[in-house]
């Protein structure tokens, strides 16, 4: 039996992790896609406060020791990783979410906190390029592809294809037609076959617009590009 079979799964929290340093906006399109999608969302760190990130600060709405199961736990990538990954509070924390977790998934670095907790050895997985050496110090078998599944293991290699990994789980919770109507809810359109130095992936906001150029790996393999709307929901 796979995971998105189990019972209730979809009732579940989805868990993204959030420490100092934490890229926000691939913590804000996963929430983004699994709200919209039905999935319940909790924000958690090792405890409540303000989290600092190049992109502004996040609230978490649950200390991480708050939680028990939850349907996944997804793990942003970040300029704060290789701190995060020396915090022994934070990988037990991490440690205790993920084996009580239906799904586990990582965007970017991300998949780097799962390696250091012990909970992938062995699995097939993607990540930052500049981080493939390092999660295979611990135990992780680098795979360089923008997305990797390995039975409940779910990698993204960067930005780019963080909405791949969130649409794939909500197929994996909510089922095909989910993921579908999901997909159809964002709009896309095909990169150019222009040098790597001008392609880039951009995402508009209601007030500002982002523009970032993407990772190797993504730029040689991508097909299209996913146009999010990252300003958050307003509390009526």
């Amino acid at each position: 039996m796979e995971p998105a079979e189990s019972e209730g799964a979809a009732n579940l929290a989805v868990v993204v992790l959030a420490y100092d340093g934490v890229a926000a906006d691939e913590a804000g399109i996963i929430t983004e896609i699994l709200t919209e999608a039905g999935s319940p969302v909790v924000v958690a760190a090792v405890q409540v406060h303000d989290v600092t990130s190049f992109h502004g600060a996040i609230r978490p709405s649950k200390s991480a020791s708050e939680l028990g199961a939850c349907a996944a736990l997804i793990v942003p990538g970040g300029m704060g990783v290789r701190t995060a990954a020396t915090d022994e509070r934070l990988l037990a924390a991490v440690r205790q979410l993920g084996s009580n977790s239906l799904w586990l998934g990582a965007t970017s670095t991300g998949s780097v906190l799962l390696a250091a907790a012990g909970l992938a050895n062995g699995a097939r997985a993607t990540t930052h390029w500049l981080a493939q050496d390092l999660i295979e110090t611990w135990g992780m078998i680098s795979v360089d592809e923008p997305f990797v599944e390995h039975g409940r293991l779910l990698t993204a290699s960067g930005l780019g294809s963080s909405a791949t990994l969130a649409f794939r789980l909500v197929g994996a919770l909510h089922g095909l037609e989910a993921e579908e109507t999901a997909r159809n809810r964002y709009r896309t359109t095909a990169l150019s076959p222009t040098p790597r130095s001008q392609r880039f992936w951009g995402w508009g906001k209601r007030r500002h617009r982002i523009v970032t150029q993407p990772e190797p790996a993504f730029v040689e393999r991508a097909t299209e590009v996913v146009l999010l709307d990252l300003e958050p929901p307003t509390n009526n």
